[in-house]
């Protein structure tokens, strides 16, 4: 699949007019670096054509085979094919899925927040977690934004919601507050459906950052600024269990 609707097809024709116009005729290489998913499917990369001016000079060549193994003075690819080496600049990313990777977080009972979680990382409005009373979150799954506007204001109103809540618990005179669990599975449900509808999780998008390695989009929001403002203005106390 290579665009999900009529604007994202205009997109990709844009794009591609873009990347062909800085590679000179080069059909080859356009085949190369042509996405064959839908446009902004993965993050975009944005430059001023240096980086197509840059594969096509003479000392530079593009292999987009995998890498079967390295040696000490080379690295060998998936064909065999041997390609000497002094020097080797690993773009290995971050982890975007394994959220609070380097925490152990425990709630009530002793439970284990990533056993937990397994395979489906999420919190009620990103923010709060069943099971893990007076834990909140900032920038906690389902709230990263990839279709424009600002993580600034995202985690404003994370932070507003988050001294409601407080205020909430000094108010309803509790030492602590969690989310209702029906409220925290329909979030993620709701999220998941609303994903899948968008071009983040197109399945004609094999590898891609946003996606875990079962395929499944848990990082980014599927929702409006607008809608996300409105629903974290002040807590609910419908929502929350408090002790």
């Amino acid at each position: 699949q290579r665009a999900v609707s009529a604007a994202n097809d205009m997109a990709r024709m844009m794009f591609t007019e873009w990347i062909t116009s800085q590679l000179d005729g080069d059909e080859e290489l356009a085949a190369k670096v042509i996405p064959d998913y839908p446009a902004t499917g993965k993050r975009t990369l944005q430059d001023n054509g240096s980086w197509l001016r840059t594969l096509r000079r003479d000392n530079v060549e593009l292999v987009r085979r995998g890498i079967d193994h390295i040696e000490a003075d080379a690295v060998v690819d998936a064909d065999g094919v041997r390609y000497p080496a002094d020097i080797l600049l690993y773009a290995t990313g971050f982890r975007v899925n394994d959220f609070l990777s380097s925490l152990a977080v425990t709630g009530r009972g002793g439970l284990d927040l990533h056993r937990m979680w397994g395979h489906k990382p999420a919190a009620y409005l990103g923010i709060t977690i069943p099971g893990f009373p007076n834990f909140f979150c900032m920038y906690g799954p389902g709230t990263n934004l990839a279709s424009g506007g600002s993580l600034i204001f995202h985690s404003e109103c994370e932070m507003r919601y988050i001294t409601g809540c407080i205020d909430l618990l000094l108010a309803e005179g509790k030492a602590a507050m969690e989310p209702v669990p029906a409220r925290y599975d329909d979030w993620y449900d709701r999220c998941q459906a609303e994903l899948k509808t968008m071009v983040w999780a197109q399945p004609s998008i094999k590898h891609s950052f946003y996606k875990d390695a079962n395929g499944v989009v848990h990082s980014l929001s599927p929702w409006r600024l607008v809608d996300f403002w409105a629903w974290t203005r002040q807590p609910v106390p419908g929502d929350f269990l408090m002790h």
